[in-house]
């Protein structure tokens, strides 16, 4: 396996994130790659990570359906409100994440580009007899406009925020403008507050070109993974796989204990009661480079004095001011603060210290 260094994320664009508004692409509900590419919003980057597709739910059962089998709360969801939650296998494995959001006619389940339509088929699996469908949304996009100044950005293109703004984060409405109907999401992403912009694709082409004609950036791939690394967000393909349990990969908050049976409880709630997991999402700061003046890169090893084959990197990124972060999936026996090794191809070593868990 080759060493890949960080690409370096332009300071700029991460001050943007927190003094002013920059413009994210999260990708159209194409199912996938080849498709998301051909239908993108004219002139976005997608950073790939960080890209999103919607799922649309539909049947008078869809909210008892949803609040059994997900590991959120959705009947506790108001119209008009989301949640977070995942879906499971029986073993409590992650099949997804989901940002659940509750509508007067319908359900718009947000996942992760590319997990529309296995979800969707997931979903349906379990709808034995009960009112309920799941499809992805065709040629229906998101964008994040994320920062400070978001919310005066879209106000003075047409789509006023206002009542998002005073409500809830997760909130959300359908809007009408100038460039045609939207659904806003008031939003936190890669550790800044922010909105989602939802529409078919010729709608977000003409929003981003009204933003974009304000000077509103757009925020470059190395820049986008920086400030996520640096938010402690983990990211489906990265972070969040099926080989573990939530709570294992920074996803706890997306299990409500409380709200009564859904796929997987057994070994989740075994689990907790058990009172710990053997692994955890942490993030950890290298110090200096390797002989050869390289950074590590995702799936490099960590060693620690208490466990010698302690986890693994799954993402890494330059993040100005603070050097070389990286996320990984760290042994519950390493606690933050102490010292490891990083270990890469051909016995590569660089040592780094446990910032966060």
């Amino acid at each position: 396996m080759d060493t890949v260094e960080p690409a370096d994320a332009d300071a700029e664009d991460l001050v943007a994130l927190t003094d002013g508004a920059v413009l994210h692409a999260l990708g159209p509900g194409a199912g996938d790659a080849a498709a998301a590419a051909a239908h993108a919003p004219g002139g976005t980057i997608d950073s790939g990570e960080d890209a999103r597709e919607v799922i649309r739910a539909t049947g008078a059962d869809r909210v008892r359906f949803l609040n059994g089998i997900v590991t959120g709360s959705v009947g506790t969801t108001p119209v008009g409100g989301g949640c977070h939650a995942t879906l499971l296998t029986l073993k409590a494995h992650v099949v997804a994440e989901l940002r659940i959001f509750l509508r007067a006619e319908d359900a718009y389940l947000v996942v992760a580009r590319g997990q529309g339509a296995p979800a969707a088929r997931a979903l349906g699996r379990y709808a034995i007899t009960d009112d309920f469908a799941a499809e992805p949304l065709a040629d229906f996009g998101l964008l994040a406009l994320l920062g400070p100044a978001a919310e005066r950005h879209l106000a003075e293109i047409g789509y006023p925020v206002q009542t998002l703004a005073d409500r809830d984060t997760w909130s959300h409405e359908d809007r009408s403008g100038p460039a045609g109907p939207v659904w806003l999401v008031r939003a936190h992403q890669l550790g800044a507050d922010g909105y989602w912009v939802g529409a078919p694709a010729s709608t977000l082409d003409a929003v981003k070109a009204a933003l974009g004609a304000r000077g509103v950036a757009t925020l470059s791939a190395a820049a986008a993974r920086a400030a996520r690394v640096a938010a402690f967000e983990p990211a489906w393909g990265h972070e969040i796989t099926g080989e573990h349990f939530p709570m294992e990969v920074g996803l706890g908050d997306a299990i409500d204990y409380q709200k009564g049976c859904f796929l997987g409880q057994e070994p989740i709630v075994r689990i907790r009661d058990r009172g710990h997991v053997n692994w955890r999402l942490a993030q950890v700061r290298v110090v200096g480079t390797s002989a050869s003046g390289r950074h590590p890169a995702p799936a490099w090893q960590i060693e620690a004095a208490a466990k010698a084959r302690a986890g693994a990197l799954t993402s890494v990124a330059h993040v100005p001011g603070q050097g070389v972060l990286a996320l990984g999936l760290l042994h519950a026996s390493v606690p933050v603060g102490a010292p490891i090794t990083l270990v890469g191809p051909e016995g590569t070593r660089l040592e780094a210290t446990v910032v966060r868990d």
